[in-house]
């Protein structure tokens, strides 16, 4: 049974300031094992200047398969769809993958970098029995909806009824929620199939995939890389084609970093589009669930069933809220005759391309593309006085708590998750500074959130003086690096000013995907879906992993 609600969840929990931090207990063999970990306070310092974003395994190490039998390497929900028609079964489909999972997520590939990708922390033990109920279904009245049967992976920090989601830490190990999240819920309403939950950065805090489930997460493409933060192993898997669909979350770069260095296509919408209702919160603020696909008329579709008024966020209800009937009918070939493009060379301090010559090449590629498919490019834009502000380390204590007092999760609160000992050292010294600097009640948190909104009006007032119907940028200031070493990226601005943008692939750099951001103002994400669906088909830049396609 998937209960209906939580009567509390997204309701605010009283705490005490004054709470004094439990000490935490060490595990000496725990951090033996974290070969990749570096130190934790340098690597905090970075973090906080960054303002970095927001299970069971399958057991064994399993033998590389490189060809399984009908395999839906590459295959878009249209693909999908005709094999329906054409008589395959739900339950075949869902079954390819899974052999395709437990065949290569563990595999050591020396074409791939020689390094596993661990990318998925648990598999749904009642995938079959919902693809056999979903067979049922389609014989008996067809397609639920556009998603039917679709295999979906979820970031490790939805909520779903039927196993546990533990945000990728040994320290929420069998986590039970006791509904779907409602994104979750509407994905399923659609007719999709959650199949399994997808390694992430734990608690989603940080821009690497550091986390105490699978120590990190690799990229495809290259597996001596790290696949990114927060959302890497929803990246890493659908690059890979472990299923047609997956999950992130955005707080920083989460669903924009990781996609673009796996060729995907990843949509931060405005905060409130989608509900996080059943989300491990990392900042109320700054949070917004979204699409990782490799098809830009993929993620629309997944947005049509994602987003949603819900009275349990009351972020959704926004006077100004704008949702059309489906962002997938609004996507048309010719979206971008007309359109006028600002390419963002620097906000503030920051400037938006770097240092990196491929980066720069490729976002003259881009804007050159852009301009031959319609679009009027007007370059440069600056954005002088911006002032990035984030709130992260402030809030993520708090919001944390609602969320664990929300049902009977294995910890009562943040304190009990730090003093636990199973997080790792790297994570856990952001969760200590957060305990340190928890404030959501002051003055000075109250004005962090004004300038907020004074950062978002100067933004749009400036793209209204310009005339611009978007911004374009580089998500990354550098392609993939190892883990360890910091991959720069423009997190921060979208973030700041809650505004919606899509990630699209944009070629390669030494032989690593990068992304193209295509930002625009609140609640335009049918604009920016439009113009990146129309990029794409005029580009056709996604390349999957050489080494897990057969």
């Amino acid at each position: 049974m998937n209960p209906s609600s939580r009567s509390n969840r997204n309701k605010a929990i009283p705490v005490n300031q004054s709470e004094a931090v439990a000490p935490r207990h060490p595990n000496a063999g725990f951090s033996a094992r974290l070969a990749v970990a570096l130190p934790a306070t340098a690597l905090l310092a970075s973090a906080l200047l960054a303002g970095c974003g927001s299970g069971g395994r399958p057991s064994g190490v399993p033998t590389p398969s490189r060809a399984l039998d009908g395999v839906p390497i590459e295959w878009s929900l249209s693909e999908m769809a005709a094999a329906l028609e054409n008589g395959r079964s739900c339950e075949d489909i869902a079954a390819a993958y899974v052999e395709r999972i437990e065949s290569l997520d563990q595999a050591v590939l020396p074409a791939a970098g020689g390094l596993p990708l661990n990318s998925i922390v648990a598999i749904n033990p009642l995938w079959r029995e919902q693809a056999q109920a979903l067979d049922a279904e389609y014989a008996q009245r067809g397609p639920r909806g556009p998603l039917h049967c679709a295999p979906v992976i979820l970031k490790d920090l939805y909520d779903s009824f039927d196993f546990p989601t533990t945000a990728a830490s040994l320290s929420l190990a069998g986590s039970q929620p006791p509904d779907d999240a409602h994104s979750v819920a509407g994905l399923r309403r659609g007719g999709a199939l959650i199949l399994a939950k997808a390694a992430m950065t734990e608690f989603a805090y940080f821009t690497q995939s550091y986390n105490s489930a699978t120590l990190r997460i690799a990229n495809p493409y290259d597996t001596q890389r790290d696949a990114g933060g927060s959302s890497g192993g929803s990246a890493s898997a659908i690059a890979a084609n472990f299923a047609l669909l997956g999950t992130g979350s955005d707080t920083c770069a989460s669903i924009r970093l990781p996609p673009s260095n796996a060729a995907l296509v990843g949509v931060r919408a405005t905060v409130g589009l989608v509900s996080q209702d059943g989300l491990v919160p990392l900042s109320h603020t700054q949070d917004v669930g979204g699409p990782i696909t490799r098809t830009v008329r993929d993620a629309a579709l997944m947005l049509d069933a994602m987003a949603g008024v819900d009275p349990r966020d009351v972020r959704t209800l926004d006077p100004e809220r704008r949702q059309p009937a489906s962002y997938a009918a609004g996507l048309r070939a010719d979206a971008l005759l007309g359109a006028r493009i600002g390419v963002l060379r620097s906000y503030g301090g920051s400037d938006a391309f770097g240092d990196e010559p491929g980066i720069a090449a490729l976002m003259q590629a881009a804007a050159t593309d852009l301009a031959a498919a319609g679009a009027e490019i007007v370059d440069p834009v600056e954005l002088p006085d911006f002032d990035g502000v984030s709130v992260i380390v402030q809030e993520f204590a708090d919001h944390l708590d609602e969320y664990l007092a929300s049902f009977d999760a294995p910890r009562a609160n943040t304190v009990e998750v730090f003093a636990s000992g199973l997080v790792h050292p790297v994570i856990e010294a952001l969760i200590g500074a957060s305990l340190a600097a928890r404030d959501t009640q002051s003055a000075g948190y109250r004005e962090a959130l004004e300038r907020r909104e004074q950062m978002r009006d100067y933004v749009e007032a400036e793209m209204d003086r310009l005339g611009l119907d978007a911004l374009i940028y580089p998500p990354v200031l550098a392609p993939a690096q190892p883990t360890g070493q910091l991959q720069g990226s423009n997190c921060g601005f979208s973030a700041t000013t809650g505004m919606p943008s899509v990630v699209v692939p944009a070629g390669l750099v030494e032989g690593l995907p990068v992304g193209l951001e295509i930002f625009g103002r609140r609640w335009d994400e049918a604009r920016l879906l439009a113009y990146a669906h129309a990029y794409e088909l005029a580009t056709a830049h996604r390349q999957p992993p050489p080494a897990y396609t057969p």
